[in-house]
């Protein structure tokens, strides 16, 4: 009896259908440089902060030699925000080196009146504040400068972000390609 019931059950086995479940998924590709080059691309920074109704945002920027920096001050809530000013000065901008030292600031040689003012900014609005570091004096600062510095005078913040770095690219980069694959995979079951 026994002789016969093990070739029964291999033959059950073997004459069972194979099920297969499918499944879904999905894939990314993925593409990514792998080499540097001889041309130079200056990489901009940015900085932000949030203070009560206030958000405060530092971007610097370099453009054909030059350093382009702009402090953008949001208001975000529902009443005026207002800033007393001890004369005409409303903000200003200041570079410093690796020590604290500082190698420029926007408002050097600058009159402003000597008034008290004031500064408000609607709720749900912005205002923008902008100052430039032509090429000729950029160029003379630029290997020691280090940090720059927004802020709006006779308030409590000041915004810092490192100067924009250069990176070296190819003019015809070499590529990494690849993909990822996410999702279920097609599943056989033997029963």
């Amino acid at each position: 009896m026994r002789q016969i019931l093990i070739p029964i059950i291999l033959a059950s086995c073997l004459l069972t259908p194979t099920v297969a479940h499918a499944g879904f998924g999905t894939g990314i590709g993925i593409t990514f440089p792998a080499s540097g080059s001889s041309t130079k691309t200056p990489i901009n920074t940015y900085a932000a902060l949030q203070f009560e109704q206030i958000t405060e945002e530092l971007t610097l920027q370099e453009r054909h030699g030059r350093l382009l920096m702009e402090l953008k001050v949001c208001n975000n809530g529902d009443a005026p925000y207002t800033i007393s000013h001890r004369d005409g000065q409303v903000y200003d901008f200041l570079i410093t080196d690796k020590n604290g030292k500082k190698i420029w600031q926007w408002s050097d040689g600058m009159a402003f009146t000597q008034a008290l003012c004031t500064t408000t900014i609607a709720p749900h609005s912005f205002e923008v504040y902008k100052a430039e570091l032509n090429s000729k004096d950029y160029r003379k600062i630029k290997d020691d400068a280090i940090l720059a510095t927004a802020f709006l005078l006779d308030t409590p913040c000041k915004l810092s972000a490192k100067l924009p770095t250069t990176i070296a690219s190819n003019s015809t980069p070499v590529l990494i390609h690849g993909g990822v694959i996410f999702g279920n995979r097609a599943v056989a079951d033997d029963q």
